[in-house]
């Protein structure tokens, strides 16, 4: 990958930078045990990548007993417990590329998660405080795989969406990066099935210490 003619390097979140869908399996799992019912039928590729709103949708399609109002209120009241409790974990050399890549480049973060949830990984990690622009779920009207809110970041940065490079491990994510005029890293650490989101990748990694030659060649821990 040549970074030679990349102004920005733009960023998803879950799955991304953390692995944290795992524990969007868990919350989902919680609420349906609130519900006394269960177990949970949906798999990791049924709601990989999407926002609260859509796995909401998704939930209440396979289980209509759920109220409708509160779902994704208790859904993210479930996933900040897990992980306030089990903590998220960092993909493998993620600081190290990210330190990189801020060093080097303007760098942004686009998610389909809430501020909430980027303030706590703010909170936790500092390195991550270099973003110099967020968006998130809440301050766009279409969700991935609607360019939005790539287009709204690379604005925001000042930034030729041509000269952005993105980090996404979804295929909506991938698709809106794509859209929106932009090349696109597919990580697969997390990805249920790789082989839905390699056509949509320019270039795949398994995650970022496959990146060392970016950062002088020294190892990524």
């Amino acid at each position: 990958m040549n970074f030679d003619d990349v102004d920005g390097v733009l960023f998803d979140m879950d799955g991304t930078l953390v692995d944290s869908e795992p524990h969007t399996l868990a919350a989902m799992e919680a609420v349906l045990n609130e519900h006394g019912l269960g177990p949970l039928t949906l798999g990791p590729a049924d709601v990989f990548g999407m926002s609260w709103d859509a796995i909401s949708e998704r939930m209440l399609s396979t289980h209509h007993q759920i109220s409708s109002d509160s779902l994704v209120d208790a859904l993210i009241l479930h996933f900040r417990r897990i992980c306030s409790t089990d903590g998220a974990t960092l993909l493998p050399g993620v600081l190290d590329f990210f330190t990189w890549a801020a060093d080097h480049h303007a760098v942004g973060l686009f998610t389909s998660n809430v501020r909430s949830e980027v303030d706590a990984l703010l909170g936790e990690h500092a390195d991550f405080r270099r973003l110099e622009a967020i968006v998130t779920a809440e301050d766009v009207a279409e969700a991935k795989p609607n360019p939005e809110g790539y287009l709204l970041l690379a604005k925001i940065l000042g930034l030729e969406p041509a000269r952005c490079v993105v980090f996404e491990d979804s295929l909506a994510g991938l698709r809106a990066a794509k859209a929106a005029g932009m090349r696109t890293v597919g990580v697969t650490h997390s990805c249920p099935d790789v082989s839905i989101i390699s056509p949509h990748a320019d270039t795949l990694i398994s995650d970022y210490r496959v990146l060392s030659s970016f950062i002088g060649g020294r190892p990524i821990s």
